[in-house]
């Protein structure tokens, strides 16, 4: 018996590398791939693989799913999958893993590289043809927090060292990997703030990480800090970030995430002072597609042998 199979881009182009990838690999497989969320929510209802981003699925996307074995996300973070409330417990799930350190430690230096100088306001000038200098900001000598120590913030604490950066590591544990200047506790995030010049969030958003960044750990920094999150909308309360940039509490902040995606437009976040939107794209580049396929071909290699255990990134459907 043949299998079916929905595969969900959140980016057109890779839907086609997909395609051609997945049917060079299995011919026989009945496969559908979609740039649709609601087109692929239709298609799910005959499908036995799913293949998308937990981020762009709704809380009603497994509503009808009675076939579905497997799911693999095409990226790190699972929410919008395992905590579904309509995901069966016996499917399968798991994550693409170990390919995001260089993209998004990129995204978050070049984040930080355009808020300390300013460069929205040189783009300003040029648009308004206006030669007027001012003083930018070093990286260099700044404390730079980092919410969250996995392996993307491994990848990220040397590369702002070698800048001039003192790297802090907010975290559960105490191990302190390669890279950090020192580890704080993450129970006491107002004291852990504190003191930073930069905070960039990289923790994954569950259910003790909703709004994690309050209004209370706001306060706590300082009005010259700015703040960077590239990892998911549900761990900032963004009525109160919103408040914190237009009252000049903080001096800026770049968000990749958002609790709504794509980010409606009307949204105030779009229109918010010292705010830089970005489409969610900070772990993603031009050869994504083809390194988060190769995890996915190997699990796949393992799921019709009838050999989950030997799955990579294998997650659990929560309770």
């Amino acid at each position: 018996m043949s299998m079916n199979m929905v595969v969900l881009v959140s980016i057109p182009p890779q839907g086609e590398y997909y395609r051609k990838a997945i049917q060079e690999k299995v011919p026989e497989l009945n496969l559908k791939v979609f740039n649709n969320r609601e087109e692929a929510k239709a298609a799910l209802a005959e499908a036995d693989i799913l293949m998308a981003f937990g981020a762009s699925l709704k809380a009603d996307f497994f509503e009808k799913a009675p076939r579905l074995k497997w799911v693999h996300a095409m990226g790190t973070g699972v929410d919008g999958i395992v905590d579904s409330k309509h995901i069966s417990k016996d499917v399968l799930v798991t994550s693409t893993r170990g390919i995001h350190g260089t993209p998004m430690s990129e995204a978050a230096i070049m984040f930080m590289l355009t808020m300390a100088r300013n460069f929205r306001r040189t783009l300003d000038q040029q648009r308004e043809q206006v030669w007027h200098r001012f003083f930018p900001q070093l990286l260099s000598g700044k404390t730079l927090g980092i919410l969250g120590v996995g392996l993307i913030a491994e990848d990220l604490a040397p590369r702002c060292r070698a800048l001039g950066m003192t790297v802090v590591g907010i975290s559960r544990s105490t191990r302190k990997p390669p890279g950090f200047d020192r580890i704080v506790p993450r129970d006491d995030l107002p004291a852990a703030v504190a003191d930073l010049d930069f905070l960039v969030i990289l923790i994954p958003y569950e259910r003790d990480t909703h709004h994690i960044v309050n209004e209370r750990v706001l306060a706590a920094m300082k009005p010259t800090a700015f703040l960077v999150n590239i990892a998911r909308g549900g761990v900032i309360d963004e009525p109160a970030l919103i408040r914190a940039l237009e009252e000049e509490r903080i001096a800026g902040a770049t968000l990749d995430a958002y609790e709504t995606e794509p980010l409606p437009k009307g949204h105030s976040m779009w229109t918010t002072k010292n705010a830089i939107v970005s489409p969610h794209m900070t772990g993603t580049w031009d050869g994504y597609a083809s390194a988060c396929f190769k995890q996915f071909s190997h699990n796949y290699d393992c799921f019709v042998a009838g050999q989950p255990e030997r799955m990579m990134n294998r997650e659990k459907v929560l309770p």
